[in-house]
């Protein structure tokens, strides 16, 4: 049997809740469906991602920081510093293509982004496992 959640969890659902159903309304007493459904959407969707991950296995509370053991928020760090490792050195070629090719941002941006989330999931996969493994 699952654990009843906690009360800043309940609160945490219901505030997300609550935004999505402001942000519903206002959108279509402006007029404005696509941002009133996109909101709202987004708002829930953080509710229940937040809530899967609580009740999930260590791997998700590693991505969530909560209730992680020391180890796990060691591996957290290292992977978060890993990430930012990655951008700061996409960034850096970046700019000497810029300065150098006169090469204009375009959709390489969003492949760059993708690198510094996938060497995060990286990071987090390689110290998360065990010594000796």
């Amino acid at each position: 049997m699952a654990p009843r959640p906690r009360l800043k969890d309940r609160l945490f659902t219901l505030l997300c809740t609550v935004a999505a159903a402001a942000i519903l309304i206002a959108g279509f007493s402006r007029g404005n469906t696509k941002v009133a459904i996109g909101g709202a959407l987004f708002f829930l969707g953080y509710a229940v991602l937040h809530s899967v991950t609580r009740r999930l296995t260590p791997a998700a509370r590693l991505v969530s920081g909560s209730e992680a053991d020391d180890a796990e928020r060691l591996a957290q760090f290292r992977a978060t510093r890993l990430a930012g490792q990655v951008a700061l050195g996409v960034a850096a070629l970046a700019l000497a293509l810029e300065f150098a090719l006169q090469w204009e941002p375009g959709v390489w941006v969003a492949g760059a982004c993708l690198v510094v989330v996938a060497a995060f999931v990286a990071g987090l996969w390689v110290f998360s496992r065990p010594k000796g493994v």
